[in-house]
């Protein structure tokens, strides 16, 4: 019954997975600053600008001047 129920997850539901690095700190002292969303729908994807919809409704928008990097996995 799980995988039958796992099954119809994939057909109807699209969620992903966003991981964004951000960079912050100085050049002599980088820190990086991860950060985990799970989202249901992604409208836009750019190095200095992402904008999308959280699962839980919420929107998302992320607006940098200096770029970020960021790692999208499609779980269902």
């Amino acid at each position: 019954m799980k995988k039958l129920t796992e099954w119809l997850k994939t057909l109807f539901l699209e969620e992903y997975e966003l991981t964004v690095w951000y960079k912050g700190g100085t050049d002599f002292d980088p820190k990086t600053t991860k950060r985990v969303y799970r989202m249901k729908s992604i409208s836009k994807k750019t190095q200095t600008h992402f904008k999308g919809t959280q699962t839980n409704g919420k929107s998302l928008e992320i607006k940098t001047t200096s770029p970020f990097d960021y790692q999208i996995e499609k779980l269902y």
